[in-house]
């Protein structure tokens, strides 16, 4: 099948000038990119996109999109009571794990969002959140939190590491390479402190066996990075080390309260970080040192993470915030250029993730993942500074369409894989009858 985007502006690194861009996809491929009009044939589907900004679909590199139905009402609390406060109550059952991983495809899709790294936090409901991303059409590198350690006062874990791994092998059999490849599986031992050593050693056997990468919370908490070194007498960076986690493979997310040391090695093994800055201020989790990990050449990525402590998948409003942040932390008003900052949620993620499927730039070879943002605005105008417009303006609302695969998934404001109105009618009633899930 061929597909045609004609008509559009997009914008050509390394300078990221204004061009006109024409777009030509073959079976899912972009096959030709030009400023010049391509001919068009009677086997092509042709989109006019009439001079909207087409830019390559938003790369969300850390999700809990079950945690959707959570926004709102674990507001105003520090990052332990809010963990223990969504764990002692957030217990959905199957259809609401899928309902409300649902309703984050959903948005993540209206704000620009064609990939999402997912780490499930649904119990024992991993499938219906692996089947509503799926259902929905986005590209999505999947996980599930694996723990076999009681973290402060949380609860107990009821499987072992052996367990947790048999568990994780068994997504990858069921899940990896479907859907034509959209759907992708990693190994995630959620994070040092609710993981053995057995737990972590066996992870990176088993990314190792099945030629995957790993993805897991690091650093996020000051209290959470203390039991580090109660228990193992290193900080959680030196133990991922000690126990062989790190690589290039491993995509650290958070990483907040980083030694200086802690920041060299993430550099040295070539790891990925994945900032989620909504989060981290949201939920008092401290002032991620994105700068000090940039200096030192670390590839650094963005995550919404889980909207009950991030409130969005709107990754522009996050791009946004990575920016500002990143300034007044380091007091450099070069900080995180509006080049760099739209490099983080586009490219950088595809190291970040690792995908064997091209993604993240608009280029021939690339899969045809992309969103079209409404131009011109009164906030997105002139193209001399539209890069610029965008980082510091612009928020999903400002987006138009949305393709993976070069198939549609929203066009023209209007969802095409997903029923909108009957799906948040569902949601809304079996939201309001929710009661089990308040604190």
């Amino acid at each position: 099948m061929k597909t045609l985007i004609k008509n559009g502006i997009g914008f050509n690194p390394p300078n990221y000038e204004v061009r006109p861009i024409n777009i030509l996809i073959n079976d899912g491929i972009i096959s030709q990119v030009s400023e010049k009009e391509i001919p068009i044939t009677p086997d092509m589907v042709v989109y006019d996109v009439a001079g909207n900004l087409v830019v390559p679909g938003f790369m969300d590199c850390h999700t809990h999109l079950s945690q959707s139905f959570g926004r709102g009402i674990y507001d105003d609390l520090h990052l332990t009571q809010w963990l223990l406060t969504m764990i002692g109550n957030f217990n959905l059952t199957e259809e609401e794990a899928y309902l409300a991983t649902q309703l984050g495809c959903i948005e993540a899709i209206k704000s620009g969002t064609t990939t999402v790294a997912e780490m499930t936090t649904a119990g024992p409901y991993v499938e219906a959140c692996v089947q509503a991303i799926a259902d929905s059409g986005l590209r999505g590198d999947v996980c599930m939190a694996l723990g076999d350690f009681q973290e402060g006062d949380g609860p107990k874990p009821e499987k072992n590491a052996s367990q947790m791994l048999d568990d994780m092998h068994d997504l990858y059999t069921r899940w990896h390479g479907k859907y034509e490849n959209r759907i992708t599986v990693r190994v995630s031992p959620v994070g040092l402190p609710a993981c053995t050593e057995e737990l972590i050693r066996g992870s990176r056997d088993l990314a190792n066996e099945l030629g995957v990468g790993i993805h897991l919370h690091n650093c996020e908490g000051d209290i959470e990075t203390a039991n580090a070194y109660e228990r193992f007498n290193m900080s959680e960076v030196e133990a991922y080390e000690k126990f062989g986690l790190l690589g290039p493979d491993c995509q650290l997310v958070h990483n907040i309260w980083l030694t200086d040391h802690d920041k060299e090695l993430i550099a040295e093994y070539d790891c990925s970080v994945v900032t989620c800055p909504s989060t981290n201020t949201k939920i008092t989790d401290g002032m991620p040192p994105m700068p000090d990990l940039h200096r030192l050449g670390v590839n650094i990525a963005i995550g919404c993470d889980g909207e009950s402590s991030s409130g969005t998948y709107d990754m522009l409003q996050e791009a946004r915030l990575v920016t500002l942040l990143g300034k007044v932390s380091s007091m450099d008003a070069a900080m995180f250029t509006a080049e760099e900052t739209f490099e983080m949620m586009t490219k950088n993620g595809l190291k970040a993730i690792g995908f064997d499927s091209k993604v993240g730039e608009i280029k021939p070879g690339y899969k045809a993942d992309l969103t079209i943002i409404k131009y011109p605005a009164p906030h997105l105008i002139d193209e001399t500074r539209l890069l610029s417009n965008l980082i510091y303006s612009a928020t999903g609302g400002d987006v138009l369409s949305v393709m993976v695969d070069g198939k549609p998934l929203y066009w023209n404001g209007e969802m095409t894989q997903i029923d909108e109105e009957a799906v948040m009618a569902k949601i809304l009633d079996v939201m309001r009858k929710g009661k089990h899930l308040l604190p």
